[in-house]
């Protein structure tokens, strides 16, 4: 990651503020555990606003950088800490990470996943800042066959998908989910290998479109999934591009290619996968697909654009 210069606690007289999920699992030792860093540190209480249903994090957290947050910490998973990021990205407010949630693949790519919650929030507050590029997505939903206007972007920092892997996710049993965090995910994707590829037009870097069958295409901007498994080996959130990979899978064999080749990180066969590094990327299916960001579905689309904001987040690691 790119590191910028340290300030290693936030100003004593500004307080911190946070956005902080009540449902998460550990909500309630992460907010205490804030409370009390703040208070050991000498720094103002921390101003906490919890998500609900309707407002998941970025109105909260617009909500603190309009008032003059200078650092902000946000607790969940990755959607909230993805709803963060959309009010945060490009303000200079360093952002802290509390990973409470279920999945956490963000944080669990930056080196911040921990069950010490001590630690966890000596991190978000006292943590070397990080510039970290985020990606933004934007596209036409699909409601009872028709298509609507473009979408506001919305950002994403692991990985966004359209095709079979959002259909993975979709058919994730939130119970499930809730249970087994990121296993869950791929428990459910074994259902959906062999299914028919997707015809879609795809363009990149405003290249002129080329058609392609595919399984997927995901677009990446982190590379790893707990256990060591790397969807894209060698990617990294903060190399100025995203990796965007087509999977024209056709029998078992290549299945199974690929995923002996994430566990050992060798390179995958080019049979197998297409991989590129972009910075824009429109993809147009010719029936609609599903579209997930970093494991929250949107729904059926017409087609997807996705852009790079290089160095748009500046977060708190413990490096």
């Amino acid at each position: 990651m790119g590191l910028v210069s340290p300030e290693h606690a936030p100003d004593a007289g500004v307080p911190v503020w946070a956005v902080l999920n009540p449902t998460a699992k550990r909500y309630a030792v992460a907010r205490h555990s804030l409370e009390r860093a703040c208070a050991d540190a000498g720094l103002p209480e921390p101003r906490v606003l919890t998500t609900t249903a309707k407002e998941t994090g970025w109105a909260q957290a617009r909500e603190a950088v309009a008032r003059g947050a200078r650092h902000v910490v946000v607790g969940g998973g990755d959607g909230t800490v993805r709803e963060v990021t959309r009010a945060v990205a490009g303000s200079g407010v360093h952002l802290g990470i509390l990973p409470v949630g279920t999945a956490n693949l963000f944080a669990f790519n930056v080196g911040l996943r921990t069950r010490d919650p001590r630690l966890m929030v000596d991190r978000a507050l006292f943590g070397t800042p990080a510039t970290i590029d985020v990606g933004w997505a934007s596209w036409r939903p699909v409601v009872d066959g028709r298509v609507g206007p473009p979408s506001v972007e919305q950002p994403f920092l692991v990985m966004a998908g359209i095709g079979h892997d959002a259909a993975t996710v979709l058919a994730t049993d939130p119970s499930t989910k809730s249970r087994l965090g990121w296993v869950s995910y791929l428990a459910v994707g074994t259902r959906h290998l062999f299914s028919k590829p997707l015809s879609m037009r795809l363009s990149v870097d405003n290249a002129p479109g080329r058609r392609l069958s595919t399984w997927t295409v995901l677009v990446a901007n982190s590379g790893t999934l707990p256990g060591g498994i790397q969807v894209v080996p060698g990617g990294r959130p903060d190399d100025g591009y995203l990796d965007c990979l087509e999977v024209p899978l056709r029998t078992p064999a290549q299945w199974a290619s690929i995923a002996w080749a994430g566990v050992t990180r060798h390179r995958w066969e080019a049979a197998a996968l297409r991989h590129s590094r972009v910075r824009t990327l429109w993809a147009v299916p010719d029936e609609p697909a599903p579209l997930h960001l970093d494991g929250d579905v949107m729904g059926e689309v017409a087609d997807v654009r996705i852009r790079l904001q290089a160095g748009g987040l500046l977060v708190r690691t413990g490096r």
